[in-house]
């Protein structure tokens, strides 16, 4: 499996007045390496013909692509992982057909431990308000996110309201990564405040072994 350093995982979004290739170019120029797609609104050819350039985008950044929810998107076009809600496919479902990634947004304890028997990683949050995700569930503050980070043994990472006057807030927490959205699409420079979050993290991480993935199941 491939290896995956999570560090600062970037969400896509084509509500801030950038596509999803824009945004994802932007974040990888600054030295992101994990992007997801995430799209709820347009036709599933549409999507296809985004995640195919997505995924050549990830490949020339030596980059990895996760998928959101469509775990029949991420086999089409080749993408290193896909990731599932409360909502979606089971994650049990999803690991008897696809080999690769799974992660799983969990918001409580008990969905955190449900869900790390099939995941190789959680997304944990709201941990602070957003209104990126319209709907979200109540935050679950650091506290919160620190108990799921002890309950669990695969790397969490931590969504929700997150930006770089935050993060090492965020971080001391015990997670392997944060995932923004906002943070980086609704930023006036994007790349500049991609730059400066990849610094920050990169920079607490330095001292200690990254996330690794490499030995992950599949």
């Amino acid at each position: 499996m491939k290896r995956l350093r999570f560090d600062v995982y970037f969400i896509t979004s084509s509500e801030f007045g950038r596509t999803h290739e824009e945004l994802a170019k932007i974040a990888l120029e600054a030295g992101v390496r994990v992007i997801q797609f995430r799209e709820k609104r347009m036709s599933t050819r549409r999507m296809f013909e985004i995640a195919k350039k997505l995924r050549r985008l990830t490949e020339e950044y030596d980059a990895t692509l996760i998928i959101n929810d469509r775990v029949d998107l991420a086999l089409a076009v080749d993408a290193d992982g896909v990731h599932v809600g409360q909502e979606d496919l089971p994650a049990e479902a999803v690991r008897e057909i696809f080999d690769g990634i799974v992660g799983v947004s969990a918001h409580t304890v008990e969905e955190a431990k449900k869900a790390e028997r099939f995941a190789d990683y959680l997304g944990v949050g709201p941990v602070f308000g957003t209104k990126t995700k319209r709907d979200a569930k109540e935050p679950i503050g650091i506290e919160g996110l620190r108990k799921i980070v002890r309950s669990v043994s695969v790397p969490v990472v931590a969504i929700g309201g997150i930006n770089r006057n935050n993060v090492l807030e965020v971080l001391k927490a015990g997670v392997a990564g944060v995932a923004v959205i906002s943070a980086i699409a609704g930023a006036e420079d994007p790349k500049e405040e991609a730059k400066k979050l990849v610094e920050i993290v990169r920079s607490y991480f330095s001292s200690s072994e990254p996330a690794d993935l490499s030995s992950a199941s599949s």
